[in-house]
């Protein structure tokens, strides 16, 4: 789910760069923070609220290996693409791979494929060094906010409010619910899981990236309490099949 959503995402706002005359700034900050749910910030306890642990444990499972990866890779690609005036393949493809989260991921995965884990010390260790990021996060991108739309930020802001609230759940439910005919309980918070609010971290990257910040931050502050009624419609559309 989350790969189609950027994918989606990404061919459509670069449809409708061009109709509505969106630069390259606003066009990739609405990609990265129209594209990526947020999946562990608002989305666990959501899941948890609804579909219970194992709605949880498939919640994690959609962060870790799917929203996450995605920000760290092609979202890094999208940014460092749409914030070169000049299109190089290869200096996006060497700021994705210097991109400290990317390094990490990578190096993680390679633990994992070698089934070396950490001991539960320097694991608690670790968790309590992270646990601050969702914090420090919103405080960034809460620097960045302002309130005040102007008339020139209101289409662009419309827009991606569109796809993420709208868009995003009702094609996944058109291809898992009604196309492939998956009622089990991953159909179901794959289509809640589209309907969230933009990802924290996709955000700030715009943000790094000067991908449009005003907008970017906007995106973020306004789909998450906006998602929180999308979740329930949607949520009572998968659960009405």
């Amino acid at each position: 789910m989350p790969y189609l959503l950027y994918v989606g995402a990404f061919i459509f706002f670069k449809i409708m760069s061009p109709i509505l005359q969106l630069d390259r700034s606003t066009t990739g900050a609405l990609t990265l923070t129209a594209g990526i749910s947020s999946i562990s910030f608002v989305g666990f306890p959501i899941f948890e609220l609804l579909f219970g642990k194992d709605g949880l444990a498939i919640g994690v499972l959609m962060s870790q290996a799917g929203s996450f990866v995605v920000c760290g890779t092609l979202g890094i690609f999208t940014a460092s693409y749409y914030s070169s005036t000049e299109v190089s393949f290869k200096k996006t493809l060497k700021n994705t791979f210097q991109f400290p989260p990317f390094i990490s991921f990578c190096i993680a995965v390679c633990l994992n494929l070698s089934n070396i884990h950490f001991p539960v010390w320097l694991t608690d260790v670790l968790q309590k060094i992270g646990s601050p990021f969702g914090v420090l996060a919103l405080i960034s991108i809460g620097l960045q906010l302002n309130f005040k739309v102007q008339s020139h930020t209101l289409k662009p802001l419309l827009l991606g409010l569109f796809y993420k609230l709208f868009i995003a759940p009702f094609l996944i439910f058109i291809l898992y619910i009604t196309i492939i005919g998956e009622h089990s309980l991953i159909g179901k918070i794959s289509v809640v899981g589209a309907a969230l609010g933009s990802m924290n971290t996709a955000t700030i990257i715009a943000i790094n990236y000067g991908l449009n910040p005003k907008l970017a931050a906007q995106m973020v502050s306004i789909s998450i309490p906006l998602s929180l009624g999308n979740v329930i419609i949607w949520y009572l559309i998968v659960t009405s099949f």
